[in-house]
This record gives structure tokens, C-alpha cells and sequence, in this order.
């Protein structure tokens, strides 16, 4: 799974323009699991929701499995204190931020209209790119007009290169290179 994710955060563009089935799509997942967003199976997969969703949001090459080390949790962690439920964005990192974003956006209106108890706010945690995912999320629910912009209550961002990123540059030089742009 590791692999799939590094390899989608290099040549994931090219992944998913040539229909590669190694193209990772984008979901909302739980333990490693897809979760379906609609209301029922959202109630069955997540054991006493909360009014609080925490989501997760992981960096350049990483899955939604990156969260966790050495059987720590750290979304979930945030979410026990927070009185929350963490859920756990998984994304083909390869992809433009703008692209991630607008498909971000959609995946959380539908997560809030879906969630199985009255839903009073979200949290985004983005570790590195995926706080510029978060970022890019909430401007395009904001031009939408989505239901769970409202919602927002607070982004986190940790190690997020709001000004810009080495690893990002190099990345971008090195498929112009292999000639896959």
C-alpha cells in the first residue's frame, strides 16, 4: 500500500490520464477501509459517531495509513480529545492541489450530508501537502457554496509549505525529464 501511494505521488497524473489501475481514487476511509457516503453505512462502519468530525489529511506520497506509527493514532488521538470521530482522507497525491481540492470539496459535502448524527463541526488536519489540499478544499466548498464550508470550524497544518516546496519543484523537474507531463 506504501508503495502504491509513493508511486502515485511521483507519476500519479500519469497514473490516472492513462487509466493505470495503480491510480489511487480519492476517498474517505477508516482503518484502511473505503467508507460508502451514504447515512446507513456510515452509522454501521463508525461506532458511536461524534458531532465532530476530525479528517485527516496526509502528505506528498503518503496514504491515509500514514497516520498512524508504532500503534499510535495520531488523528485519532486529536479526536478523542477533541470529543470528535477522525476519518481519513486517501488520495492520489500526484494529482494538481487544485484538482485534489475540488474533489476534496465534494467528498466532504457529501460526508457531511451523510453523517450519521447532526453533524456541528469538522476539523482538517493536513500533514505537509495535504494541508494544501485542506487549504485548496475550503476555497473551492467556499465558491460552491457547500453545506459543510459552514461547518468548518478549524484547519491544523502541520509541516504544510505554504510558500512553496523544494521536494514539489524537483518533483515537476524530474517528470518533465522522464517526459511524462
Amino acid at each position: 500500500v506504501a508503495h502504491v501511494a509513493a508511486l502515485n505521488g511521483v507519476l500519479g497524473d500519469h497514473l490516472e490520464r492513462t487509466a493505470n489501475p495503480l491510480a489511487i481514487q480519492m476517498r474517505l476511509r477508516r482503518d484502511g477501509v473505503a467508507l460508502d457516503l451514504d447515512r446507513g453505512t456510515l452509522a454501521a462502519r463508525i461506532d458511536r459517531p461524534a458531532s465532530t468530525a476530525i479528517v485527516a489529511v496526509h502528505g506528498l506520497c503518503m496514504g491515509d495509513l500514514a497516520w498512524s506509527r508504532a500503534g499510535h493514532d495520531h488523528a485519532a488521538a486529536l479526536a478523542r480529545d477533541l470529543g470528535g470521530t477522525a476519518v481519513y482522507l486517501h488520495y492520489n497525491s500526484g494529482l494538481h492541489v487544485s484538482v485534489n481540492g475540488r474533489r476534496f470539496a465534494d467528498r466532504l459535502e457529501a460526508l457531511a450530508a451523510a453523517w450519521p448524527v447532526p453533524l456541528a463541526r469538522i476539523v482538517l488536519v493536513g500533514y505537509s501537502m495535504g494541508g494544501l489540499v485542506a487549504r485548496s478544499a475550503a476555497h473551492y466548498g467556499g465558491l460552491a457554496g457547500h453545506r459543510w464550508r459552514g461547518l468548518l470550524e478549524s484547519m491544523a497544518f502541520l509541516a504544510t509549505p505554504h510558500g512553496g516546496s523544494t521536494l514539489e519543484r524537483r518533483g515537476a523537474d524530474l517528470r518533465a525529464q522522464l517526459d511524462l507531463n
